[in-house]
């Protein structure tokens, strides 16, 4: 599985700004932001104390995952416009000064970057940037909220619009509804999608990936967790403005290997279906190391 690797001096300002608190606190701040989420309720994150337990809690998971979307980019950007930041995860995915658009005015610095207090259904006037991404804060807004939130975005956007949902069926459901809206303006998937079509994802089926994160000590104390890592689960969506090539299929689950066999389950132009890899195909290498998410090509 993709891990991802969280940068150190974000670890540190986390644990800087949690060392204010006692760990019961944080602990107890930190399952009541579990509930909330659990439940579908946008958590109330309005006091220094909600606000470490996120940072400890959340903020590397949305990181990687944000992360993992954001290597599907097939050009170095140069400004970054991050709408709904929050704390500011996208600051430390962009590889470019980075713009952050966040309605709560609460939320401290972790990192240098130009801040600016809007509401995200309520935009003042920006300039274009090459990347403008939403990540889990679609999920807060109502249907037509959703549907201008994009429209803006998309209209900010010089080069690429990047939208990243949890991995839910509710995030999925988001995410879908804004690719089929994207289309419609003339956008160009390039992730995961690997093609324009129909979605083929149907009945309880969702379309959806995972990213391995390292959990800190903090974390790990605060979650009650053994394992020193987590896997976050997201549904993502990368389109552009140009026209692009996207791989032939994108694996879907995580590949089963057997003795002499590798079976995949793909999304191509014709739809979702498996795909069996075995030994004496040229393929199986590069199916050994492929990961749930992965471009695949098809047999030649």
């Amino acid at each position: 599985m993709l891990s991802a690797p969280i940068p150190q001096q974000m670890r540190e300002k986390i644990d800087d700004f949690a060392a204010d608190f006692s760990s019961g606190a944080l602990a107890e701040a930190a399952e009541r932001l579990s509930l909330a989420y659990r439940s579908g309720t946008p958590p109330r994150i309005d006091t220094p104390l909600a606000r470490a337990a996120y940072l400890a809690t959340r903020m590397p998971a949305t990181y990687g995952a944000l992360w993992a979307a954001a290597r599907e980019l097939p050009f170095e950007p140069t400004t970054w416009l991050d709408l709904g930041a929050g704390p500011g995860t996208a600051a430390w995915v962009a590889p470019c000064p980075a713009t952050l658009v966040e309605t709560n005015p609460t939320w401290i610095d972790l990192t240098p970057a130009t801040r600016i207090h809007a509401d995200l259904t309520r935009l003042p006037p920006l300039d274009p940037h090459d990347v403008v991404s939403i990540s889990y804060a679609l999920n807060e807004l109502g249907p037509k909220e959703r549907d201008r939130a994009v429209l803006d975005a998309w209209s900010l956007a010089r080069r690429a619009l990047l939208l990243v949902e949890p991995g839910t069926v509710e995030g999925f459901a988001h995410i879908r509804a804004a690719r089929t809206q994207l289309l419609a303006l003339g956008a160009h998937i390039q992730a995961p999608c690997p093609h324009p079509g129909i979605c083929p994802m149907a009945g309880g089926d969702w379309c959806h990936f995972a990213v391995r994160v390292e959990r800190s000590k903090l974390h790990r104390r605060l979650k009650g967790g053994d394992l020193s890592y987590e896997d976050e689960k997201f549904s993502y969506l990368l389109a552009l403005k140009e026209e692009t090539t996207p791989p032939w299929a994108r694996i879907l689950r995580h590949p089963n290997t057997r003795s002499g066999l590798i079976e995949l389950r793909i999304c191509t132009p014709e739809g979702a279906r498996p795909d069996k890899v075995r030994k004496n195909d040229p393929r199986w290498k590069a199916a050994r190391k492929a990961n749930w998410g992965s471009p695949w090509e098809p047999a030649q």
